[in-house]
């Protein structure tokens, strides 16, 4: 009874061992099939993006070699691998190589000497498809070439070659065998060509594809073999226990069973986890440091970077140049065209940065249309103007999205290290500062941070706090200019304007803080304020004088608002203040910066009772077009030019055309900023409707308005 219990032991045992090699084998087969794939999907993509660049400069760059050589670059740097990039012309004499490396040059020189070489060119160039070539050492390492024809049978223009080393290509397909668990040896012909593990001899267990890539029958040989850790997890010491307990050969008979079925479920699940740990982490972190639409490195990342070149360079001393690039008026491209269309542009940015940007340089997408750039390396102001410069230029070529071409500037801070900051937030800060330096000159620019750049970005600062406070402790006032009927010389009406009570006593006008409180969208919750408040003062002279109107400046942020429709019921429901005595003015731009909405909005207000009214009518579009789409009741020309009518020809010949333009469409015409008699004879002679300005009064407090017309 031992001795059968002891063969049944042995028999067990065997069937577990063979068991145990089955799943090690399944496992291998799985591990060759996925490293085929990898290598197949790796070499197609390399193919591709082989024929991609060789496509791109032969339509866009013609024979300009230092675009070339610059693509060429590009190439390189996001291939891992590929390390030499040189170029045969088609009499197979070599025209250029990227880099310029004399060992290099003279083993491309010996290459394309060879009769096998010379022959892989001449079947390219009739199959019209890129060829491997066989295995050559260089500098100690194994690297082949990749031929790519340049063209086509009838406009053949030579060869693209790109050298690649074997193991670093592979390494980058392949990973870690450690974590992925199985070694690769691969062979072409009789010769090793790479190995990330120690000899086969030690290893019964293997598998093995062959791979031919090209239009020749030279292939590669792949042989797959398990890590030693592999080997521990699946191959276990479980027989030979069960050789020594015969005496309970049932009970062991029935774990071991249990063991397999575990064995090849755990093997399974472990080779999922570990593909599907490497996929998550890399698009973790490819999505935390890179931005989803450009591509480009995002904030986090350059953020980061900037910090570790800060750390390195406090020891070593190194400087570097901090540009921070912002898109002239991009909103409006998003707002007219489409946020698709801004997209479509925002991803066409990453080639123009990398034709004047350095391969070293470092491009970062801030968010918006804000980037990052880090210019490694000491830079003279001078090099940095002429860069700047070179970068504003390139803008100025339109770029073709869809059906549009679109032209961009953009305006430029810069900041020096170790200079303008010794950490990555003061650089940054200092950088942002001088961006809104360029913008103040006009935008489409560039500005370097200095002192009086730092003392004007915390002057905006303390601006803006200010304001917040203002608002808070309700220190914002309107005042009112009346507006006269020309023929009756009688006030129909008034203008509320906004002035600051500051707490020192000042009152300051609107010129001094309004475009701070657009920029914030502090224009918002302040304008809904006054329009209140204007609406209650108003509506107790509407009491004795019911056909006075009141006008009220509307921004084009609160324009935008969804919710401005509503919220200017609530305030008209809340005051009982009469539509039909609100009059609203809207500049040019504020209308055609969205122009459905605008004439939606337009609509609801005529529904409504409300008039309209264009404010400084003249220096915006003052386009036709806008005045035949929108429901505009009266056209406010701006004062500019009606101070001088009476001096200046052209001017009175400009402000007799708006009249008439009003009259012919039936629009009420105001001339803003009247100061003298002569301009008002002029005015009246051409029948402008109405007028506002210092010649009848300025604008006053409500009580004082309040006396006025109550007269």
């Amino acid at each position: 009874m031992s001795l059968s219990l002891l063969l049944i032991a042995i028999v067990i045992a065997v069937y577990v061992h063979r068991s145990q090699d089955k799943v090690l084998d399944q496992i291998l087969k799985g591990q060759a099939e996925s490293t085929e794939i990898k290598v197949v999907n790796s070499t197609l993509d390399l193919f591709s993006d082989i024929k991609a660049t060789s496509a791109r400069c032969t339509a866009e760059m013609s024979d300009n070699q230092p675009l070339w050589r610059l693509n060429a670059k590009d190439f390189l740097a996001r291939t891992v691998g590929a390390e030499y990039f040189w170029l045969i012309d088609s009499e197979y004499e070599i025209v250029w190589s990227e880099p310029r490396d004399s060992a290099h040059q003279k083993q491309i020189n010996e290459i394309i000497s060879d009769p096998d070489i010379i022959l892989k060119l001449v079947q390219t160039r009739e199959s019209g498809q890129a060829e491997i070539s066989q295995t050559y050492s260089f500098k100690d390492q194994v690297i082949v070439y990749i031929f790519q024809p340049i063209g086509d049978a009838d406009s053949f223009n030579g060869f693209y070659v790109i050298g690649v080393l074997v193991d670093k290509y592979l390494d980058n397909i392949l990973g870690d065998p450690v974590t992925v668990g199985h070694y690769t040896k691969v062979y072409s012909g009789k010769d090793v060509v790479y190995a990330n593990g120690p000899d086969l001899d030690d290893y019964s267990q293997l598998e093995y594809f062959e791979l031919n890539m090209d239009t020749d029958s030279d292939s590669w040989l792949f042989k797959v073999y398990p890590t030693n850790s592999s080997l521990d997890l699946i191959i276990s010491p479980m027989p030979y226990f069960i050789a020594f307990a015969g005496a309970i050969i049932a009970l062991l008979f029935m774990l071991t069973l249990r063991s397999q079925q575990k064995a090849k479920k755990e093997s399974l699940k472990l080779a999922n986890e570990i593909s599907e740990k490497e996929k998550i982490q890399f698009e973790l972190e490819y999505l935390a440091n890179h931005d989803t639409l450009t591509h480009l490195p995002n904030r986090h990342y350059i953020t980061n970077f900037i910090k570790a070149r800060v750390n390195y360079s406090k020891t070593s001393k190194q400087q570097f140049t901090v540009l921070f690039i912002d898109l002239d008026h991009f909103k409006d491209i998003n707002d007219t065209l489409g946020h698709a269309v801004g997209d479509e542009m925002l991803k066409k940015l990453p080639v123009l940065f990398n034709r004047v940007f350095r391969h070293d340089d470092v491009i970062a997408r801030m968010g918006g249309d804000e980037f990052i750039v880090y210019l490694p390396g000491e830079m003279s102001v001078s090099d940095v103007e002429k860069l700047v410069e070179r970068f504003l230029k390139s803008l100025e070529y339109p770029i073709e999205i869809g059906e549009h071409l679109i032209r961009l500037t953009g305006s430029v801070g810069v900041a020096f290290f170790p200079q303008h900051g010794a950490n990555v937030t003061e650089l940054l800060s200092h950088a942002d500062a001088a961006l809104y330096r360029a913008k103040d000159k006009g935008r489409n620019t560039f500005a370097i941070y200095d002192s009086e750049i730092e003392q004007k970005a915390k002057d905006r600062i303390q601006l803006i706090s200010k304001l917040h406070t203002a608002h808070e402790q309700d220190e914002f006032e309107m005042y009112y200019q009346p507006r006269y009927d020309l023929a009756s010389k009688q006030i129909i009406g008034a203008e509320a304007l906004i002035r600051w009570n500051k707490s020192d006593g000042q009152v300051e006008e609107p010129a001094g803080f309004i475009e701070l409180l657009e920029e914030t969208s502090l224009i918002i919750p302040v304008s809904w304020k006054m329009l209140s408040r204007c609406c209650k003062q108003f509506g107790k002279l509407l009491q004795h004088q019911p056909k006075l109107f009141m006008s009220f400046n509307v921004s084009a942020k609160q324009l935008e608002h969804p919710d401005f429709l509503v919220n200017l019921q609530k305030v008209l429901k809340k005051t009982q203040f009469p539509a039909k005595n609100l009059e609203l003015e809207l500049t040019e731009q504020t209308l055609i910066q969205n122009v459905e909405n605008s004439r939606f909005i337009l609509d609801r207000l005529k529904e409504m009772g409300i008039a309209i009214a264009i404010d400084d009518f003249g220096t915006g579009y003052s386009s036709l077009s806008y005045l035949k789409n929108f429901q505009v009741d009266i056209l406010k020309i701006d004062k500019s030019f009606i101070q001088d009518i009476d001096s200046d020809k052209d001017d009175l010949e400009l402000v007799k055309t708006m009249i008439a333009m009003g009259q012919n469409l039936n629009i009420t015409t105001v001339a803003e900023g009247v100061e003298n008699e002569a301009q008002i004879e002029l005015l009246s002679a051409e029948s402008c409707d109405q007028g506002q300005g210092y010649y009848f009064r300025k604008a006053m407090k409500f009580y004082d308005f309040y006396q006025l017309a109550s007269e």
